[in-house]
Formats: structure tokens, C-alpha cells, sequence
């Protein structure tokens, strides 16, 4: 089991690389280095919304925060990532049945 330092470390460290892939110059690559960079990252941009529907899974299947006061997931989430209710209640509906990770 990983502990939150474990999570938080391996987070610091996906977004430094993030950050220094952002900052590369991908107007010098030829069209075809350009088009396989698209395509991993279109997997790794899959693989993320996996993991978030899973975190989502396993968060809206607990008890809403208190300092909420018993609101539904979806106003919860509209307010803390800042979108509309209906995105918020998308996303849930998105996420359910993802808690659980999926065999290979």
C-alpha cells in the first residue's frame, strides 16, 4: 500500500515532467515525430481520465465532505473544480463502475 507521501511524490514528479515536456520546442519536430507524440500523448491523456474516474469512483462512493452540509456529490464537485452541475453529475455517471480497477 502507498502511502499520501508515496501519491503526492509520484504526482511532483509526473507534473515536473509534464512542465519540462511543455516546454520543449515541438515546432522543430518533423511532421512524423510529431504525429507519434500525438498519439502517445492522446494515451496518456486516456490513461489520466482512467485514474480520475477511478478516484471519482471511490470518492463520491463515501460520505459528502462536512463542510458541505450534506450537499450532493455533483454541487460538491461543480464548486471544488469549478464546472457546471451538469458537467459535475456527467463525470459521476462517467465514474460509475470505475472504482474498482480493471483486470488486464
Amino acid at each position: 500500500m502507498h502511502s499520501n507521501r508515496e501519491v503526492l511524490a509520484s504526482l511532483d514528479a509526473a507534473d515536473v515532467a509534464w512542465q519540462a515536456l511543455a516546454a520543449l520546442p515541438i515546432d522543430t519536430l518533423y511532421p512524423r515525430d510529431q504525429r507519434a507524440l500525438l498519439i502517445r500523448l492522446d494515451a496518456m491523456e486516456k490513461k489520466v481520465a482512467a485514474l480520475q474516474r477511478r478516484l471519482l469512483g471511490r470518492l463520491v462512493a463515501g460520505p459528502t465532505p462536512v463542510e458541505f452540509a450534506g450537499a450532493p456529490w455533483a454541487e460538491v464537485l461543480a464548486r471544488r473544480l469549478r464546472i457546471s452541475v451538469g458537467e459535475a453529475q456527467r463525470r459521476i455517471a462517467e465514474a460509475d463502475g470505475s472504482a474498482e480497477p480493471k483486470s488486464a
